[in-house]
């Protein structure tokens, strides 16, 4: 046998030895650890730990019984409930500040105390309700907020917005705005009663409109396939809202250089300058929001503080320098931008199910938009002593909008509607197109009319505001020339 396995069994045995005790002079002269009690070393002694308490049983029997599982969810419910979920959020962003304005301190503290105290209990949800209970409670909870009546009668809602089921008949029915479908589309050459473009179109309308050759479209095959094969696929993978506002941005509603050219020959002429969330608080006198034209029916005061995502503005840069910075007199002009006198609003929102939304969006921005246009109008026949069919292209006195949700586009004509003293009496919003950027033909018709709207805003738009604004500051004891007021001005 080697000598390495006799040590390695001598080893083996000395494992199988019992321990001898260790005598209690050695216990206390060792030095206790760190961590241990005290009352393991009192006078020398050492102290039997307590017993552990038994906690076996109390394990095994938790591990026994059966963990309990969350309930099975509905992928339609959960999508739902998420939509809600992000209509509270963007409510909440976008009312905060009206929130603040209107909220009243003085004898208010103790009732709105014990309104918040009786929601927050009721607002607890027990353990079997389910994802659709909890989303119609949060819904019923929001559409039933208390609401106070102000002086002039109307009802006053801190959470009233465009996503409110009850917008339309609380906000933008009293104030005369309303809906319409087109029966009998046009295309938008026959709309606009202009030439359709031969050829390119972009190089069409570059050539006649110069300076701003990033604003038009072309319907090529190549433009057309690409753009139909991006909203094939961002509807297949469900991309959220932000992800088709990108792309329309990029591709479809873009913006133009916002510089001023160099050419003297492009600087004067009229150039369409894009916003996007745009804040244009109304404000009086030149951005009025809508008036209540129903008394009788029951309104809800709102303030049309909201910010379109995506506007068209005209560069001021276009009107006669001499009196640019007197537009601000008749129009709403921001000067930070230089920009006034807007034409076209775009809403976004990611599939159908939002539909009132997107409109409400939409028709709360354009009504603002149109009624301090049709002011303008108004003005400029007070000025002239005129009637309204008398006054140059009474039929210039209009707005458009585009709305788009996920792969579905609309497009809307907003017209004021007026009394039989052509006086203001709401408006209407009239859809004359609408289609699926999926479909080829749709899109080549969407194409049609965001370019056949550019030409409008910048040419017949943009030349009667021009006309009445000029009117009206001839009129108003400027010390202009009457020459440069009326500077390719054809009064009525």
């Amino acid at each position: 046998m080697a000598a390495s396995d006799i040590q390695c069994d001598t080893r083996r045995s000395d494992l199988r030895k019992p321990l001898s005790p260790l005598s209690t002079s050695a216990l206390n002269t060792r030095r206790p650890r760190a961590g241990l009690s005290k009352h393991k070393h009192r006078a020398g002694k050492i102290c039997q730990d307590p017993p552990a308490p038994a906690q076996t049983t109390t394990r095994q029997s938790s591990i026994s019984k059966p963990r309990p599982r969350l309930p099975k969810t509905k992928p339609d419910e959960v999508q739902e409930l998420w939509a809600h979920v992000e209509a509270e959020l963007y409510r909440a962003k976008m009312m905060s500040q009206e929130e603040n304005r209107k909220r009243t301190r003085s004898g208010a503290s103790g009732s709105k105390g014990k309104q918040k105290g009786t929601r927050a209990e009721s607002a607890v949800p027990s353990a079997s309700t389910s994802s659709f209970d909890l989303l119609a409670s949060v819904g019923e909870e929001v559409e039933s907020a208390p609401a106070t009546v102000t002086s002039n009668g109307a009802a006053s809602s801190k959470r009233i917005g465009p996503y409110n089921t009850n917008f339309r008949s609380s906000v933008l029915a009293p104030r005369g705005i309303s809906f319409k479908l087109e029966q009998d589309f046009k295309s938008p050459w026959q709309h606009f009663e202009s030439a359709a473009p031969k050829g390119d179109a972009a190089s069409y309308y570059d050539g006649h409109y110069p300076g701003m050759k990033e604003l038009w479209l072309d319907a090529n095959e190549g433009f057309l396939g690409d753009v139909v094969q991006e909203y094939q696929y961002m509807h297949n993978t469900r991309c959220c809202e932000a992800e088709f506002a990108a792309y329309a941005k990029e591709h479809l509603v873009k913006c133009t250089k916002r510089y001023l050219p160099t050419d003297p020959q492009v600087t004067r002429l009229f150039r369409s300058v894009r916003m996007l969330e745009l804040v244009s608080k109304p404000q009086e006198p030149t951005w009025k929001a809508p008036p209540i034209v129903q008394p009788a029916m029951h309104a809800e005061t709102y303030d049309f503080d909201i910010r379109p995502d995506c506007s068209y503005w005209l560069s001021h840069a276009g009107f006669n320098p001499n009196y640019a910075s007197l537009i601000s007199l008749r129009v709403r002009l921001i000067e930070l931008h230089g920009i006034s006198c807007p034409y076209l609003f775009t809403e976004f929102k990611r599939d159908g199910k939002s539909t009132s939304t997107v409109e409400n969006q939409l028709a709360t921005v354009a009504s603002l938009a149109l009624l301090n246009r049709f002011h303008l109008r108004l003005d400029r026949i007070a000025k002239a002593a005129s009637t309204w069919l008398k006054t140059k292209n009474p039929e210039e006195i209009k707005m458009y909008g585009i709305t788009f949700e996920g792969i579905a586009y609309a497009v809307w004509c907003v017209t004021p509607e007026m009394t039989a003293e052509s006086e203001w009496k709401g408006c209407s919003l009239t859809r004359v197109a609408h289609g699926n950027c999926t479909s080829r033909p749709d899109l080549r018709r969407l194409v049609g009319w965001i370019n056949e709207i550019h030409r409008w805003g910048l040419t017949r738009h943009a030349q009667s505001c021009q006309d009445d604004i000029k009117l009206c500051l001839r009129d108003e004891g400027s010390d202009l020339e009457a020459s440069e007021l009326l500077e390719q001005l054809e009064d009525p």
